[in-house]
């Protein structure tokens, strides 16, 4: 499982670097209240003298770009901000957000390999719940993916992913009925364990999509730690997950993950232990400064 997260906090202090005079609302204080990490994993992130967002660089040679477009420029009729995504080998993704009232991305127009005749468009669409937590997201790419997020007293408890691929006709677990529009079983996240029997308070307020809830964000996870928000983060910090990973004519497999924290004495997280046990045990660690 890889981590597309982490940062090291810093002002662009450009002596032409003009505020940006725009409506929309983005805030990365509203989603990390205690505010940003100083440094996760490998991840540097820059900030004008607005406190928005510039640009995200990776130790790996990926760079994020970040765009706003106030009300009296044409493009913000379309977008509400553009963030433009460039690899180590510079290939260029564009992502087009258009943004609700709440500064939550609610629209994405992604365009992988901008700039050169060869390039793939989809889209992304956003749903969330009067307590602005993302619920469901529609993705076009690969024919179509449905993601629903489920949450039960402030924290994701369950996660699934319809594709809507049209597999041919093809009777994939062997259930003997045709699978156009395949389910998979949800993915299930747990707050407490047999040795942690109270949950732990998610003061950082992280949302790390694709290691702790199952759900695949690609490029777009830059919008929410560039605080274009991708709603409310889940109110404690998840220990354990059940997630399927394989299929066949006897059914579905599953994997365990467990997760543990180490927090500092403010109870902020220092240190994630990502671990799947059993046959093929491995672990992935990441570091938070704050």
């Amino acid at each position: 499982m890889s981590l597309c997260l982490g940062f090291i906090a810093c002002d662009d202090n450009d002596e032409n670097d003009d505020s940006v005079n725009t409506s929309i609302v983005v805030n990365p204080a509203k989603v990390f209240t205690g505010g940003l990490p100083k440094s996760v994993s490998g991840m540097f992130i820059s900030q004008n003298k607005d406190g928005l967002v510039t640009s995200i660089t990776t130790d790996e040679g990926k760079k994020a770009v970040f765009e706003y477009f106030p009300g009296t420029r044409a493009e913000a009729s379309i977008n509400s901000a553009r963030i433009t995504v460039t690899d180590e080998n510079g290939d260029m993704t564009e992502l087009n957000l258009q943004l609700n009232s709440d500064g939550y991305v609610k629209y994405c127009k992604s365009i992988d390999h901008a700039g050169i005749p060869d390039t793939d468009e989809f889209t992304w669409e956003m749903e969330y719940d009067t307590e602005g937590h993302l619920i469901e997201m529609r993705c076009s790419e690969s024919d179509g993916e449905l993601t629903k997020i489920t949450y039960k007293d402030g924290n994701v408890v369950a996660t699934s992913t319809q594709s809507f691929l049209d597999y041919d006709g093809e009777d994939i677990n062997g259930d003997g009925k045709i699978d156009n529009n395949y389910i998979w079983p949800d993915t299930e996240i747990y707050y407490t364990t047999d040795e942690i029997t109270t949950p732990i308070e998610n003061k950082g307020c992280l949302m790390l999509f694709d290691e702790l809830l199952d759900v695949d964000m690609d490029e777009m996870i830059y919008a929410y730690y560039g605080g274009m928000l991708l709603g409310t983060a889940t109110k404690h910090l998840p220990l354990r997950m059940h997630a399927p990973y394989a299929h066949d004519s006897q059914g579905f497999y599953f994997s365990d993950y467990d997760f543990k924290w180490t927090l500092n004495s403010n109870g902020y997280p220092t240190e994630l232990i990502v671990k799947r046990p059993g046959e093929g045990t491995w672990e992935d660690r990441y570091s938070f400064a704050w």
